[in-house]
């Protein structure tokens, strides 16, 4: 808190909240001088302790008050004094509460550490107040106590402190504010919620005091107007701001009202949630209709996974793709979903997405085009072939741009910006291109890929860099010069995969090792080390879903496992249904919320929600094996491809957004519960 000398303003970690009254500052609590006690860091707070002092001392204050309570802050409260911390341990003594503002900053300081240590050998919990202002707070039911592995903001002194989880105030906002006073509404609401504890006061009663002080003060004002004329614009003037005082007031209460509807309509979300999914086995147009009820009420994870668990169903093709000769016909939708490039023999075709009318075909390559993508802005497709050449195409006109020859190419994958192209061959070879000179940059040695969708390289979202599964170590280079400018060392075997997080701050690898790998790009640094529950498996891919939220591991066993990339925590295990020895596809809805999986073997794909890994239902087919999967860009639509079968289309709202889901629930059930039903199940009455 203090670590200048004793003579000086401290650089301050902390500050007290003198909360009682002084002798005229009203009544207090007769063995406190202080209601409260501040303890932060200066570094991270020094400019919001100040204006919390403030306005928890002039909140609902008289005006002949000099305060409605007296809290201590270092910097008003301390003179200068040889034995800083003596005067430190004197204002504790004195003070009723102990708020401490929570941030990185405090939890690192040894200042903060000492005062939070002396409250608890001298004190209760039960008075210790938290107020976060950066950082993480988070509870860990299981353990009943902080998560220290994911809390930054409490010091550890404060571990075991609490018997049940604190409720805490967030003033995480405030630090973005160069001002903050009592006229600031939603500061104004934080003060009077701290305010209410400190003073024991219903918080409704607290800002009704606070709006019949500002009354008093415009009643008094306008007296004295009538008997002193000068005076009558002092009164005009604290008019206006006890009018604005009162308004503040006013939005307090209605902002409290709010809060307290919300809190009510989440809980009742979720109950309904809960009921959803116990009757889905029983009757599912009730579980349909609950989980919309819920929904509706509020959107909460758990009301909206209900309606796509209730929403789950196995789903026919609504479109088939005929076209190459039928021995395989592998597809992928456009950038903006309205059509479906696909391919298989010495050409591709551009097929509409709603009709399966052919639109363009591409025609040139001698031999059976192994993959297609489309550049960023859906204006050119890329085709690798085994005839040794990559191409360019223009989507519009169907004519050829340019051609490279690489021998062996499977695969090519453009840049951000489309001004890079990365050919990779079967043998383990990558080449830099650059398209507007049709030169390559650089060669690189990779592994060799067992099958043509590993993503064996990656590039960075904004396109300066590519990661690639190099011949030993994984590997990013400059995708200017095609220069190595990182090197990741750590898995003991060689690496099967690796991706770029979506905002690009992060690395994910698969290894042989059994273990797949998250790495900070800026520092080239492992962070999370996620182990594969088979042991003896090989991890052969990784990816992180669009959202950034979970990262998606699968072995050479077939087993897919989901986990919470922030957290490294497994969330699902999926098994094939066709087991050990069949390659394993899998594709996330670009929403992050679900996942199709496929294997080499099937003909059939499955649909899972990420977030539960629960099943949401099949894509069903009777012929073919299945070798692509994908999304339309909406998640609402999927597209497989095949072997020895056409691709085909399926409907797949079960995947879009909460709005989709609704739509698909009133198609399914097209009514409202019963007035019984919702007596039943405890759902509120419809609205009029």
């Amino acid at each position: 808190m203090h670590g200048a000398s004793p003579v000086m303003n401290p650089p301050r970690e902390a500050e007290a909240i003198d909360v009682h009254a002084s002798t005229n500052s009203g009544p207090e609590a007769p063995s406190y001088r202080y209601r409260a006690f501040i303890s932060y860091s200066t570094a991270a707070d020094g400019g919001l302790a100040p204006a919390l002092q403030s306005g928890l001392q002039r909140f609902a204050k008289p005006w002949y008050w000099i305060r409605a309570i007296r809290v201590f802050r270092d910097q008003t409260g301390l003179g200068v004094t040889p034995s800083l911390w003596g005067s430190i341990d004197k204002a504790l003594r004195a003070s009723d509460y102990f708020i401490l503002l929570a941030s990185p900053g405090s939890a690192d300081s040894k200042w903060v550490e000492q005062e939070v240590d002396w409250w608890l050998q001298n004190r209760s919990a039960d008075h210790l107040l938290l107020v976060r202002t950066e950082g993480e707070i988070v509870w860990d039911n299981a353990t009943q106590d902080f998560d220290w592995d994911r809390t930054t903001a409490l010091p550890r002194r404060l571990a075991r402190a609490f018997v049940h989880e604190p409720r805490f105030l967030d003033l995480g906002w405030a630090r973005a504010k160069s001002e903050l006073s009592l006229h600031h509404p939603t500061f104004a609401d934080a003060v009077a919620r701290l305010a209410s504890t400190l003073r024991g006061l219903p918080l409704d009663e607290l800002i009704g005091e606070d709006i019949r002080q500002h009354r008093k003060t415009v009643r008094m004002l306008c007296v004295a107007g009538v008997a002193l004329g000068m005076v009558s614009i002092v009164a005009l003037i604290a008019a206006v701001q006890g009018n604005r005082a009162w308004r503040t007031s006013t939005r307090l209460v209605a902002h409290e009202k709010d809060a307290s509807d919300r809190e009510v309509r989440l809980s009742l979300s979720r109950q309904l949630a809960t009921t959803s999914l116990n009757q889905l086995s029983a009757d599912r147009d009730v579980s349909i209709l609950l989980a919309s009820e819920a929904v509706r009420l509020h959107p909460t994870p758990e009301a909206e996974s209900a309606l796509r668990r209730s929403l789950t169903e196995d789903l026919n093709p609504t479109l088939v793709l005929h076209g190459h000769r039928e021995r395989e016909c592998y597809a992928r939708f456009s950038p903006d979903g309205t059509q479906v490039l696909t391919w298989g023999d010495e050409t591709a075709q551009l097929l509409d997405a709603f009709t399966g009318k052919l639109q363009r075909e591409f025609l040139g390559h001698t031999n059976d085009i192994l993959d297609a993508v489309f550049r960023t802005d859906g204006r050119v497709v890329s085709t690798a072939s085994a005839d040794d050449s990559v191409r360019l195409w223009d989507v519009v006109t169907g004519h050829e741009e340019r051609r490279w020859q690489h021998p062996g190419a499977m695969s090519a994958r453009f840049g951000t910006d489309g001004s890079r192209l990365l050919s990779l061959s079967a043998g383990g070879g990558a080449l830099l291109w650059d398209v507007a000179t049709r030169t390559h940059i650089a060669e690189m040695t990779t592994i060799e890929p067992l099958y043509f969708s590993e993503p064996l390289a990656s590039f960075h979202p904004d396109g300066s860099r590519i990661a690639l599964c190099g011949a030993r170590d994984p590997i990013v280079i400059d995708a200017t010069t095609g220069t190595i400018v990182l090197e990741l060392k750590g898995h003991a075997r060689q690496a099967r995969s690796i991706q770029f997080s979506p905002d690009g701050n992060l690395l994910v690898t698969s290894s042989g090792d059994s273990t797949a790998r998250i790495w900070r790009v800026a520092t080239g640094q492992c962070e999370q080390t996620l182990n594969h529950p088979i042991g003896d498996s090989e991890l052969q891919e990784a990816r992180f879903s669009p959202d950034g939220a979970w990262v998606a591991t699968r072995d050479n066993r077939a087993t897919l496992v989901l986990w919470n990339a922030a957290s490294g925590q497994k969330v699902a295990h999926l098994e094939s249904a066709d087991g050990p020895g069949s390659p394993l596809l899998f594709r996330f809805s670009p929403n992050g919320k679900c996942l199709l999986t496929a294997t080499f073997h099937s003909s059939t794909a499955e649909v899972w929600e990420t977030a539960t890994g629960s099943r949401l239902g099949r894509l069903m087919g009777n012929e073919g094996e299945i070798r692509t999967l994908s999304f339309s860009p909406t998640s609402t639509r999927a597209v497989v491809g095949s072997i020895f079968a056409p691709a085909r289309l399926y409907d797949c709202r079960v995947c879009g957004s909460v709005d989709d889901l609704l739509v698909a629930a009133r198609q399914r059930v097209p009514r409202e519960l019963t007035p019984e039903e919702r007596q039943q199940y405890q759902a509120p009455p419809t609205r009029e």
